[in-house]
């Protein structure tokens, strides 16, 4: 049947007509008679035709998606999955079926119902499709894109507003956690942040593996093409198809020349930031115009000798509404968003969180200081606001700083974190989670804000806020969480983002950081390729707090009743812990302005020079070298020679003496350490204006 199938896959539709006759039993004579009558004669022979397909040379399995027959899902991102749905924004619905999606260690397949409330894919996360032993050469790569945008490019990715095509720029990686070169599934990267709510066109054409020998289209693909899918499942999507391959056609793609082609929606704003925005809105109404209470637990004194810059520590707790319900991962809690019966995001009491306020030294004596929100780095807490940087910056700037924990991704949410990786069907006690963290840091600093200096145990101090001047400053995690808070803040205007980035599902293999958390998974989902699915599978719950959906809502389209935003982004070159192409990706999409000095050309961006008004990023050089392309955390450490101290290792690049060993060091760390770093960080907050600390060649302290 298979082969019937193939030989017939262009015949005009008298011969199909004879041949499904003769299949059925029918004389010549009645097959040349159908094939000259009217439409409806026709169709009847159609449907004959259907009757004699039993079975087809593909999986039929609804589940899945056949034309990459590797892996259910993929390719991936793809309509296969978007059912329509008029009630939503893109007017389709998520709906994967019970066998879509990878399945643990455990043999349970990822439960897709949490997904059901999307409208469409994450615009932070990658696509996925496989062809073994693929050869990339000429292919569109993390260090030169210049292909992807080609005339004649063998990958082609459009996104479709009103009609209008328009050509994405994009990178190409293989899985560098998968060793069998022919199971390594390909990682296409999109190089600017999608749009949210947009039809995206992607098209393969000329693809061959490693030997010369060119890909052919899968059988199923090869279905759609010929028209030959009447009486499948994927037969419901011919239509579709057809009308896809003709549109590819008016960008000068012949349907014959087709190897793969799909189309998909990313997801709208709408179903991205409703429940956040109404958390925020909710809890903002409710606190009032004064913000959450605060109360004081413990005030801590300092010397100048014990603390140059800190004259006290004061520990306290602020009341917040709770979004949230208890959902219990075996013995971790964890927590979903409590909805009332419209659905919608609804207060279910209250929660006392922990604050940690530094006041400089200069604050105690009457002169008003601002105020600058600090976020932790990954499943920290507020405590690590007692860095000496904080210190610094607060004493020079006039700046009290403050935090709390990123609930969500703190220390306390690690064990729920840990019991959510044996099955990603409870994404959403994380993603969900961390809603509820960024309404509390919200509301945190409205609190601060009108109620810190009114405090009995603040008025003791002699302390007062400058209402006026009120900024944030995030390292690592508050670097990237911070893009979110910038654009979601009603009292905030400006902000720091150091070492920041954003897509999860492009920063956790390209990480040392979440090493540890990659065993964990990788023992949950053992298949290379079932990660990668998962790993964008969980970015389009994530994309509720991941600034990728945010940054736009910085300046460009500001949320309703939110003002405009400006930020500071500071990462550093060759960072062990957080990848610096996440910020050459906001570079390209127009959200803020790569600055001079970046170090190397960065495929459709201009360096800014200084001074300049407005977001931009800005590069710290320690000697580090840029890390390798792919999706993998930089090469482990480098050795040096003998050392007693650290004063006997080498600063360019900067390494520390680790066992009487000189290592090469992370420069994760680095930047907020250093005083010209700062004074352009406190210039910034107080203008808006970033300027050169750094000579006009870029920040390299050597």
């Amino acid at each position: 049947m298979a082969n019937w199938m193939q030989n017939v896959a262009r015949a005009p539709m008298v011969v199909l007509a004879m041949l499904a006759v003769a299949g059925c039993s029918k004389t010549a004579a009645t097959a040349t008679d159908a094939a000259t009558s009217d439409d409806a004669a026709a169709m009847d022979v159609i449907s004959d035709v259907a009757e004699t397909q039993q079975t087809f040379n593909w999986d039929d399995n609804p589940d899945c998606d056949p034309t990459q027959p590797s892996y259910c899902a993929l390719p991936w991102p793809s309509s296969q999955f978007l059912k329509t749905d008029k009630t939503t924004a893109t007017g389709y619905r998520v709906q994967f079926g019970a066998t879509t999606l990878p399945k643990n260690a455990g043999d349970k397949f990822i439960d897709g119902t949490q997904w059901q409330r999307m409208d469409g894919y994450a615009v932070g996360g990658a696509i996925l499709v496989h062809f073994a032993n693929v050869d990339l050469a000429g292919i569109a790569s993390e260090t030169d894109m210049s292909p992807s945008l080609a005339a004649d490019a063998k990958i082609r990715l459009w996104s479709v507003k009103g009609g209008k095509w328009t050509r994405v720029p994009y990178w190409v990686e293989l899985d560098q956690s998968e060793e069998d070169p022919a199971r390594k599934l390909m990682n296409i990267r999109p190089g600017v942040i999608p749009d949210a709510g947009t039809r995206y066109v992607v098209a393969m054409t000329g693809l061959q593996d490693t030997t010369g020998k060119a890909f052919k289209p899968s059988p199923a693909f090869d279905a759609l093409l010929s028209g030959l899918t009447i009486g499948s499942n994927l037969g419901k999507r011919q239509a579709q198809f057809d009308a896809l391959f003709a549109e590819l056609k008016t960008q000068g793609l012949e349907k014959s020349a087709l190897l793969l082609a799909w189309d998909f929606v990313t997801a709208s704003d709408h179903a991205m930031h409703d429940d956040m925005l109404a958390m925020r809105d909710q809890a903002m109404k409710i606190v009032g115009e004064k913000g959450p209470e605060l109360t004081v637990t413990a005030v801590d004194n300092y010397t100048v000798e014990q603390n140059a810059d800190i004259a006290a520590e004061v520990r306290g707790t602020f009341h917040a509404p709770n979004f949230m319900d208890d959902h219990p991962l075996g013995s971790a809690k964890a927590y979903v968003i409590h909805r009332g019966t419209d659905g919608k995001p609804a207060q279910n009491g209250w929660v006392d969180m922990p604050f940690w306020v530094r006041i400089p030294r200069d604050a105690v004596n009457g002169v008003p200081f601002g105020l600058n929100q600090y976020g932790h780095g990954l499943n920290g807490t507020g405590a690590q606001v007692h860095g000496g940087f904080n210190g610094k910056i607060g004493q020079k700037s006039k700046l009290i700083a403050f935090a709390c924990n990123w609930t969500g991704m703190s220390e306390p949410d690690t064990p729920g974190v840990i019991q959510m990786i044996m099955d990603f069907s409870e994404f959403s006690t994380l993603s969900d989670h961390l809603q509820q963290g960024m309404m509390e840091s919200l509301i945190l600093m409205r609190g601060m804000r009108e109620r810190l200096d009114q405090l009995p145990e603040i008025q003791k101090l002699g302390v007062k806020v400058d209402k006026k001047r009120t900024y944030y400053t995030g390292i690592s995690q508050g670097g990237i969480y911070g893009g979110t808070y910038m654009a979601l803040s009603q009292d905030v205007t400006r902000g720091h983002l150091g070492v920041p980035g954003h897509s999860y599902s492009l920063l956790l293999q390209r990480s040392t950081d979440f090493e540890a958390f990659l065993m964990l998974i990788k023992g949950s989902y053992p298949d290379a390729g079932d990660r990668l699915i998962a790993l964008s599978l969980i970015q389009m719950l994530w994309d509720a707090a991941d600034p990728a959906s945010y940054y736009v809502h910085l300046k460009q389209e500001p949320f309703p009743g939110t003002p405009p935003h400006d930020v500071l982004l500071v990462p550093a070159r060759g960072d062990f812990q957080v990848a610096p192409v996440s910020n050459e990706i906001v570079a390209r999409s127009g959200f803020a302005k790569l600055m001079q000095g970046w170090g190397k050309p960065v495929f459709g961006a201009t360096e800014q020079a200084y001074p300049y008004v407005g977001s931009g990023i800005v590069i710290y050089d320690f000697g580090n070298a840029w890390a390798a392309p792919g999706n993998q955390p930089p090469a482990g450490p480098v050795y040096g020679g003998h050392c007693d101290s650290d004063a006997d290792c080498p600063k360019w690049p900067w390494y520390q003496c680790e066992s009487n060993v000189c290592v090469l060091d992370d420069p994760h760390d680095r930047p907020q350490d250093l005083d010209w770093r700062n004074d352009q960080l406190g210039h910034f907050l107080d203008t808006g204006e970033i300027i050169d600390v750094c000579g006009g060649d870029g920040c390299h302290p050597n």
